[in-house]
C-alpha cells in the first residue's frame, strides 16, 4: 500500500510544472504602481518569482501551475487596480 501511495505522489509531483506568464500592464505610471502590483502578485499561492519593467509596462510572473494559474494571476492585478493583457 505504501509503495503505491508513494508511485501516485511523486506521479502527482511530476506533474506540476513550472510556467511563465508575460502580461502587458495597463495604468502604471510610477514605481509605486509596479510595486503595488508585484505585492499583489506575490500574495497568490504558487506565485515562484515576478519582475517588472516600468518603462515597458510588462510583468513577467513565474509560477507553479498546480497551485497558481495565469486566471488567479490577472485577477490579483486587476485587484490592485490595473489591467493586463498577454
Amino acid at each position: 500500500m505504501r509503495r503505491v501511495l508513494t508511485v501516485l505522489l511523486l506521479s502527482l509531483a511530476a506533474q506540476a510544472a513550472e510556467q511563465s506568464l508575460s502580461l502587458k500592464i495597463e495604468g502604471w505610471h510610477s514605481k509605486g504602481d509596479v510595486y503595488k502590483t508585484e505585492q499583489a502578485v506575490q500574495q497568490v499561492k504558487g506565485v515562484r518569482t515576478v519582475s517588472s519593467d516600468l518603462t515597458k509596462k510588462e510583468m513577467r510572473v513565474v509560477f507553479d501551475d498546480a497551485t497558481a494559474s495565469a486566471a488567479a494571476i490577472q485577477k490579483a492585478i486587476s485587484g490592485a487596480g490595473y489591467l493586463s493583457h498577454r
